[in-house]
């Protein structure tokens, strides 16, 4: 792209291209934000048809205030041809998860949930999105999924814009019915959202009610489909109650510590101990994973360049995480004792400490949050004899 700039519109990098828009990543010098700028494929400027897509998705996103659905701020004009002015969503596509890692059921669950939400929420202002599929499907910062991409998006009562005739959609996730040629409808985001559910399990064994789910959302016969996204939804909700009975992981340890050192030590001896070990070189990284995987417990370093211990602490309880915060430091200062607990730490373990000592404090603070019923069910299955680690609460003072 030759243009760098949209008026106050810095373009920093393209993010992906597709047949119907070029999207870049750049930054509102005004307000210091970053944005998506998504612009009509040279190819199709001069299309009518295309253009009248264009504004439609702008008028369909417009029209949608959901934390579920990407939200559009505005729309401009670069030579002559239009421009999206989309949030930005750094966390990736659904797709690239998937390719990433297996997803748990309780995952598949509330990722399907997400984009259910923000389907029924669509559809009951009158719009149907069109081409529900893991590359329009993408992660906020704060680890929500949101739905994007509505340049086939429809009202009920409006025409199907097509270019050339052809049929519009992605054919691996487009019910049977649009691929013989009619117009997209609530029922075929309903299959579009059970084929993603399907490719999300990637072939893993799971739940029988998971099958049940997503051949009710994939039905040919539409008599026999899921009648709505709240149908739809309520399946996904007994699917993310059901694991909870049988989960029988061992625990996850988050330890967000710069040094590469002592980060890789405690990792070897929490693994040795049978925990399951996440790690973050640095509080941003942390801060990601603890959103997105949801620890059984945290193991913080305070002093750590950028957002510090206290910082992350700040955050993850601002956003809700619920699990124990243990927060390590070589310095001896009661000050930062006293700040790292009013701030939402549970305990504050000093440098250098034994191996013995921290997989006890880990221990009681899992067993308490087992009391309380906040911690993970994974924690029940991990308690038992822990190669002859004393089993006694340590009273923390």
């Amino acid at each position: 792209m030759e243009c760098r700039s949209i008026e106050h519109y810095e373009i920093l990098e393209k993010l992906g291209e597709g047949g119907m828009g070029v999207i870049y990543k750049a930054r509102d010098t005004r307000l210091n934000r970053f944005a998506a700028l998504k612009f009509l494929p040279a190819s199709l400027v001069g299309s009518p048809e295309a253009r009248d897509r264009f504004f439609g998705e702008a008028r369909a996103i417009a029209t949608l205030n959901h934390p579920n659905i990407g939200t559009i701020y505005e729309i401009r004009e670069s030579e002559g041809a239009p421009v999206l002015v989309l949030e930005y969503l750094p966390g990736g596509t659904l797709r690239s998860r998937i390719l990433a890692r297996p997803l748990s059921p309780t995952e598949i669950a509330r990722y399907g949930l997400q984009i259910a939400a923000g389907l029924e929420y669509a559809h009951r202002r009158g719009i149907v999105h069109g081409d529900v599929k893991t590359e329009n499907l993408m992660f906020a910062e704060d680890g929500r999924l949101k739905i994007t991409d509505f340049g086939l998006a429809r009202f009920d009562d409006g025409p199907t814009v097509t270019l050339d005739g052809k049929v519009s959609g992605t054919p691996k996730y487009m019910a049977p019915e649009c691929l013989r040629g009619s117009p997209a409808d609530r029922q075929a985001d309903i299959f579009a959202l059970g084929i993603v559910l399907d490719e999300m399990a990637g072939g893993q064994l799971l739940p029988e009610a998971f099958g049940h789910v997503v051949s009710h959302a994939t039905a040919r016969d539409r008599s026999r489909r899921c009648q709505s996204m709240e149908e739809l939804a309520a399946g996904l909700r007994r699917l993310e109650e059901a694991p909870a009975a049988h989960t029988c992981e061992a625990p996850t340890i988050l330890v967000i510590e710069d040094d590469d050192a002592l980060r890789s030590t405690v990792e070897m001896g929490l693994s040795d101990e049978g925990y399951q070990v996440l790690k973050a070189a640095n509080g941003r990284e942390g801060i990601r994973l603890a959103t997105e995987k949801n620890p059984d417990l945290v193991l913080l370093d305070v002093m750590m360049p950028g957002p510090n211990g206290f910082d992350v602490c700040r955050e993850l309880r601002h956003r809700g995480f619920c699990a124990p915060i243990i927060m390590v430091t070589g310095r001896t200062d009661e000050v930062d004792r006293v700040v790292g607990l009013e701030i939402g730490a549970d305990d504050y373990l000093v440098k250098p400490y034994g191996q013995r000592e921290l997989v006890a404090r880990i221990r009681a603070h899992l067993r308490r949050g087992s009391a309380s019923g906040d911690a993970s069910p994974a924690f029940a299955a991990a308690q038992g004899g822990r190669r002859g680690l004393p089993d006694e609460t340590l009273t923390m003072s």
